[in-house]
């Protein structure tokens, strides 16, 4: 029994040395903790560069606003100028000034006085014409201009108020990194892998998204090819036409259409897209879905819910800039004018996007 009492207090101790004595409690960082903070380092380079994209844009849209305020000023004023002479014609009109013109005519001597009476007559008719148009063109001229302006200012207060949020994202990130760094024990490591992986990104990770989105975005113009090649994607009921694309078809033509694109491919996966390429040791991938779109244009349209670099999950904002760039769309529409999108459903292996006839 006292054996069994002193081996149980050692285990105690040796417990306690390990979860609760000075020094040993301390584990190390795990993988997953400085993953974390690189790629929250990764993710307050990209909010950086967002920012600076909307500050360059609050500073051209304020000097657009200011153009577009002063043609406004002067539509406005050119405005009232031909609403008071059009105003005066007009009035003419109704008060009978312009019926003692018509009675000169009938009141003529001769056939010679009466033709030059109609001949003034027929430039006086046309300058009152001329006063209405012109009115009528300045008034729509800034109605346009004032429209414009509006839109200049809404665009600036949606700038300003995705500069804030954008801010807010990048403190609390930046706050979660300097958090990581403060409580690690090798933090100059760490420092400089952050700064190597900003660069890897920025050199390497950005411009192959670039690379395979430009590819990928010309590669979209052609696809009425690959559905005119394969008849049996195509399936009618009554007049409506759908479309039924395999994911290892589109990568075939893709890759065959372009060489940027070896390497990349698509999965279609149970209403989602996931995408992915590799070059070396670089490896970027992302999640999206296409949707029926009716303006500006029918389209099916690509949208990007996540991207990720090297296993790094990047923000929105760099998901947002790809999408501003490239046009990933596909426009029915170039198949034949009269076809339009309603709707793309997406399951494992394939995607159906329901067409309608527009006649």
């Amino acid at each position: 029994m006292p054996n069994i009492v002193r081996r149980m207090a050692a285990i105690g101790l040796a417990c306690s040395l390990l979860f609760c004595g000075n020094g040993f409690a301390l584990a190390e960082p795990s993988v997953s903790a400085d993953s974390l903070l690189l790629g929250k380092g990764l993710t307050v380079y990209e909010l950086d560069r967002e920012i600076e994209r909307l500050t360059d844009e609050e500073h051209k849209l304020i000097e657009t606003l200011e153009v577009t305020g002063r043609l406004a000023e002067q539509t406005s004023r050119r405005l009232e100028e031909k609403k008071n002479q059009t105003g005066s014609v007009i009035r003419s009109y109704y008060t009978g000034e312009r019926h003692s013109i018509w009675l000169t005519v009938l009141r003529a001597s001769s056939l010679r006085d009466a033709l030059y009476v109609w001949e003034q007559l027929q430039f006086i008719l046309s300058r009152d014409r001329k006063f209405i148009s012109d009115y009528q063109e300045q008034y729509t001229a800034y109605r346009q201009a004032a429209a414009e302006l509006e839109e200049g200012r809404r665009l600036l207060a949606d700038t300003r108020n995705a500069y804030e949020a954008e801010k807010a994202k990048r403190t609390e990130a930046q706050q979660e990194v300097d958090r990581l760094l403060a409580g690690h024990p090798d933090k100059s490591r760490l420092e400089t892998e952050l700064a190597d992986i900003r660069l890897q990104w920025e050199q390497r990770g950005l411009p192959l998204f670039r690379s395979y989105f430009a590819a990928l975005a010309e590669v979209m113009t052609k696809l009425p090819e690959l559905i005119g090649q394969n008849g049996k994607m195509v399936s009618m009921k009554g007049l409506n036409p759908t479309i039924v694309i395999g994911d290892g078809e589109l990568n075939r033509f893709m890759q065959a259409k372009s060489k940027a694109l070896h390497g990349f491919s698509f999965l279609f996966e149970d209403e989602a897209i996931a995408a992915g390429g590799t070059a070396d040791d670089i490896k970027i991938s992302l999640k999206g879905r296409y949707v029926a779109e009716n303006k500006p244009v029918n389209a099916i349209r690509f949208f990007i819910d996540s991207l990720s670099f090297n296993g790094y999950a990047m923000p929105e904002s760099t998901a947002k800039s790809l999408e501003r760039q490239f046009d990933l769309a596909f426009y029915p529409g170039k198949i034949a004018p009269f076809i339009q999108a309603t709707d793309v459903t997406i399951k494992t292996g394939e995607m159906t996007i329901s067409l309608k006839l527009s006649l």
